[in-house]
């Protein structure tokens, strides 16, 4: 009987678990992984569709007259984004914590071994489907790729898949999102790569190579649109030395780009999710959007309309407004405007509303390279290809922003078309990395980590990075239900050497602790014995740890909560299973550095 035959009746006869369980009797991993990037990239690319197909449409219909026309309404847009954005977040979704932005996929790759909540494969596509449409001033690129993170890493827990082979199902969901809204799909891969994963097999490359293709073929087929519009011509070997001078110029708006997002964001940042906060930071958008209509959503039109030589008509008009001439006028306002967009994006974001710093950083390169050309220009040092400047700013902003060339380099190509700029391409993306690296050495994903001591890259934290909580965690403590009586206490605390006890409802929700500290002051009033219930002594600000957290996330708990020796484990669905000891850790961690040490040359 042929092997074909005894998988069919392997499929027919066990459950799905059983038969994903088992999948290796019958195909081999690598085969496996390629079959369910497919599916990740299918999932991912229809949803890149739909969101890029809902914004444009939308966009079309609120700014289908000039920029000039409909000027009052840019004050109303973004705060009806920002705020629907919030209203789904909360009511629609009941989420009352919500993370935005690629830093936290980084974090969830390095120290969660990439598990994603649900809630990320469609929270994303909708929030930021309001923020963009209705002006707000940031892309939908990081929120597809979040988006597509989180399909990849949930459809690796229900195929049974190990920690790396999750992570490299998350980043083909990336790559595909990526792929699909740019249709780049070598820049997809390579921004998966070079932004998301630290260690990369050889075979990794070929399941991220097929996800991405898939998802582009699936874009080309079902959507025609393409971002940015572009036919590239030849580059002169003389304007080398302003291209180098370019990649400076890149690089320091990049690092002011990194500053100012990095510090509105994390000084006025709406964790609470307030709508007051948010209507009046959307005030604040709405009202730069009004001095600029430039900046309303992601920027793309206005690129393209650089791009096909209307942009000067527009910058005309405004100049008939003035007492100045065009040129002063015209270089002013490019370069006030360009200043002004990472503060709307950050505003934006940290309003409430969601988006990524993907399109306004092409936003601000392609403001930057026409600006720069044209200031050559009117000088008469040379007479610079004002377009392929704009073009290749676009690279370059994008390589310093994210602290990554290469998808610079390749994304910009693919996407428009100019692959005769390869060499002004590299020059300038490796100089504003450069540059950028040199004054900011973090990009604008990995700042807020790096700030909070999340990429320490030691060998300790790589070998506790291997192990999660359920490694160490203790499950024999008596447990109380809320309802029950200080006497039931009394009794169960006698007959144990444990002092610290969790508190958790009958469905199984961990809801506080009791410890033997603060027991001491009721343990000795035996006429309070049944008058007191848990719920009134309970202890409920505590920090918890959930069971697949690393143990290097564990060990950041316990440095920055020196006081506390016990952490309550909960599940994904706040479910209390155990405890974790500060005593346990510390052998467990002494223990692993012994076997690494062992382990190193001499």
């Amino acid at each position: 009987m042929s092997q074909q035959i005894k998988y069919i009746r392997f499929l027919l006869k066990y459950p799905v678990y059983k038969i994903f369980k088992q999948r290796n009797k019958y195909i081999s991993n690598q085969s496996f992984l390629i079959i369910a990037s497919i599916l990740v990239s299918i999932v991912v690319a229809f949803a890149a569709i739909l969101l890029k197909a809902g914004i444009h449409w939308l966009e079309s219909v609120l700014i289908n007259k000039s920029f000039l026309e409909l000027r009052y309404q840019y004050l109303i847009y973004p705060i009806a984004g920002i705020v629907l954005s919030l209203v789904f977040i909360r009511y629609v979704f009941g989420l009352k914590q919500f993370e935005k932005g690629l830093a936290s996929i980084i974090y969830r790759i390095n120290y969660k071994k990439g598990n994603i909540d649900e809630h990320h494969t469609y929270a994303h596509m909708i929030s930021s489907a309001f923020t963009v449409s209705l002006g707000g001033s940031v892309g939908v690129e990081a929120p597809i790729a979040i988006t597509g993170s989180a399909i990849g890493s949930n459809l690796a827990k229900r195929l049974f898949l190990n920690d790396n082979d999750r992570n490299l199902l998350l980043a083909c969901g990336a790559s595909a999102g990526i792929s699909a809204i740019f249709n780049t799909p070598i820049g997809g891969v390579i921004f998966a790569l070079e932004v998301l994963l630290r260690r990369v097999n050889i075979s990794a490359f070929v399941p991220l190579l097929i996800a991405s293709a898939t998802a582009a073929v699936i874009s080309n087929i079902f959507y025609q649109g393409q971002l940015i519009i572009f036919t590239a011509k030849p580059w002169e070997p003389t304007s080398v030395p302003f291209y180098a001078l370019f990649a400076v110029v890149c690089g320091l708006i990049s690092v002011y780009t990194i500053w100012v997002i990095y510090g509105i964001e994390s000084r006025f940042n709406n964790g609470n999710q307030k709508f007051l906060i948010a209507i009046f930071q959307g005030l604040i958008v709405g009202g730069l959007i009004l001095f600029s209509p430039l900046l309303y959503g992601e920027g793309y039109f206005v690129i393209n309309q650089i791009l096909n030589g209307t942009f000067d008509g527009f910058m005309k008009n405004i100049a008939l407004q003035s007492d100045f001439g065009y040129n002063i006028v015209f270089l002013s306002f490019v370069f006030i405007t360009l200043l002004l967009k990472p503060i709307a994006a950050a505003l934006t974001v940290s309003s409430g509303g969601n988006g990524g710093i993907f399109a306004p950083s092409l936003f601000i390169g392609a403001l930057l390279g026409l600006l720069f050309s044209r200031i050559i220009n009117l000088s008469g040092l040379a007479s610079l290809n004002e377009l392929n400047f704009v073009v290749i700013g676009m690279a370059g902003i994008l390589s310093g922003v994210l602290s990554a060339p290469l998808t610079g380099i390749f994304m910009i190509a693919e996407a428009s078309g100019g692959y005769s700029l390869f060499v002004p391409l590299m020059i300038v993306s490796a100089g504003s990395f450069f540059v950028t690296r040199i004054i900011e050495p973090n990009s604008i994903y990995t700042k807020k980590l790096a700030h909070s001591g999340l990429l320490q890259k030691t060998p300790e934290l790589d070998v506790l990075n291997e192990l999660s909580v359920r490694a160490i965690m203790e499950t024999d403590f008596p447990s109380f239900r809320p309802d029950d009586s200080l006497r039931k206490v009394t009794e169960v605390v006698s007959g144990t050497r444990r002092n610290v006890f969790p508190v958790v409802k009958r469905n199984g929700d961990f809801v506080g602790l009791l410890t033997m500290g603060h027991l001491r002051a009721y343990i000795f009033k035996q006429e309070l014995y049944d008058k007191v219930k848990v719920s009134e002594i309970l202890v409920q600000d505590i920090i918890t740890c959930e069971i697949n957290d690393s143990l290097s996330s564990l060990m950041h708990q316990y440095e920055d909560y020196p006081e506390v020796f016990y952490i309550p484990v909960l599940d994904e669905h706040d479910k209390y299973l155990g405890f974790v000891s500060k005593s346990t850790f510390l052998n467990k961690y002494k223990a692993l550095m012994k076997e690494w040490s062992e382990t190193q040359p001499m």
